[in-house]
Protein backbone atom coordinates (compact mmCIF):
# COMPACT_ATOMS: atom_id res chain seq x y z
CA UNK A 1 0.00 0.00 0.00
CA UNK A 2 2.77 2.43 0.91
CA UNK A 3 4.56 1.78 -2.37
CA UNK A 4 1.36 2.52 -4.30
CA UNK A 5 1.04 5.85 -2.49
CA UNK A 6 4.67 6.70 -3.19
CA UNK A 7 4.23 5.67 -6.81
CA UNK A 8 1.21 7.95 -7.14
CA UNK A 9 3.12 10.84 -5.55
CA UNK A 10 6.00 10.23 -7.96
CA UNK A 11 3.58 10.23 -10.90
CA UNK A 12 2.18 13.55 -9.69
CA UNK A 13 5.64 14.98 -9.10
CA UNK A 14 6.68 14.07 -12.63
CA UNK A 15 3.33 15.23 -14.08
CA UNK A 16 2.66 11.83 -15.67
CA UNK A 17 -0.93 11.52 -16.83
CA UNK A 18 -2.93 8.34 -16.22
CA UNK A 19 -2.85 7.41 -19.89
CA UNK A 20 0.95 7.72 -20.15
CA UNK A 21 3.16 4.65 -19.78
CA UNK A 22 4.71 4.56 -16.33
CA UNK A 23 5.70 0.91 -16.08
CA UNK A 24 9.30 1.76 -15.18
CA UNK A 25 8.44 4.17 -12.35
CA UNK A 26 8.55 1.43 -9.72
CA UNK A 27 12.16 0.73 -10.72
CA UNK A 28 13.11 4.39 -10.23
CA UNK A 29 11.22 4.44 -6.94
CA UNK A 30 13.11 1.39 -5.65
CA UNK A 31 16.44 2.92 -6.67
CA UNK A 32 15.44 6.16 -4.95
CA UNK A 33 14.62 4.27 -1.75
CA UNK A 34 17.97 2.46 -1.78
CA UNK A 35 19.89 5.65 -2.50
CA UNK A 36 18.19 7.60 0.30
CA UNK A 37 18.49 4.68 2.75
CA UNK A 38 22.22 4.43 2.08
CA UNK A 39 22.73 8.19 2.34
CA UNK A 40 20.65 8.88 5.45
CA UNK A 41 19.94 5.56 7.15
CA UNK A 42 16.21 5.93 6.55
CA UNK A 43 13.74 6.42 3.72
CA UNK A 44 12.39 9.95 4.02
CA UNK A 45 9.47 10.15 1.63
CA UNK A 46 10.19 13.49 0.00
CA UNK A 47 13.87 12.63 -0.56
CA UNK A 48 12.85 9.29 -2.07
CA UNK A 49 10.48 11.06 -4.47
CA UNK A 50 13.05 13.71 -5.41
CA UNK A 51 15.78 11.12 -5.95
CA UNK A 52 13.49 8.82 -7.94
CA UNK A 53 12.53 11.82 -10.05
CA UNK A 54 16.18 12.50 -10.81
CA UNK A 55 16.73 8.87 -11.76
CA UNK A 56 13.71 9.13 -14.07
CA UNK A 57 14.81 12.40 -15.68
CA UNK A 58 18.40 11.21 -16.20
CA UNK A 59 17.72 7.68 -17.44
CA UNK A 60 21.13 7.40 -19.04
CA UNK A 61 24.01 7.64 -16.58
CA UNK A 62 25.74 10.83 -17.58
CA UNK A 63 27.62 13.64 -15.95
CA UNK A 64 24.34 15.48 -15.42
CA UNK A 65 22.95 12.62 -13.31
CA UNK A 66 25.86 12.94 -10.88
CA UNK A 67 25.47 16.71 -10.79
CA UNK A 68 21.74 16.42 -10.11
CA UNK A 69 22.28 13.96 -7.26
CA UNK A 70 25.10 16.11 -5.87
CA UNK A 71 22.68 19.04 -5.79
CA UNK A 72 20.57 17.08 -3.29
CA UNK A 73 23.51 16.55 -0.90
CA UNK A 74 22.60 19.50 1.38
CA UNK A 75 19.12 18.03 1.82
CA UNK A 76 20.54 14.62 2.73
CA UNK A 77 22.87 16.22 5.27
CA UNK A 78 20.03 18.29 6.70
CA UNK A 79 17.87 15.19 7.08
CA UNK A 80 20.62 13.30 8.90
CA UNK A 81 21.24 16.20 11.29
CA UNK A 82 17.53 16.76 11.89
CA UNK A 83 17.07 13.13 12.90
CA UNK A 84 20.27 12.74 14.90
CA UNK A 85 19.81 12.01 18.54
CA UNK A 86 21.22 14.52 20.98
CA UNK A 87 23.88 13.11 23.29
CA UNK A 88 22.88 12.38 26.85
CA UNK A 89 23.69 15.09 29.35
CA UNK A 90 26.40 14.11 31.79
CA UNK A 91 25.04 13.47 35.27
CA UNK A 92 26.65 14.71 38.44
CA UNK A 93 27.72 12.08 40.92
Amino acid sequence: MMDEQLLEKLRNHLHIEDDMDSTMLSLYLEQGKKYVQTATGQQTEWLVIMTAGIFYEYRVAEKELGEALDALTPFFVQEVYADAETPDEPTST
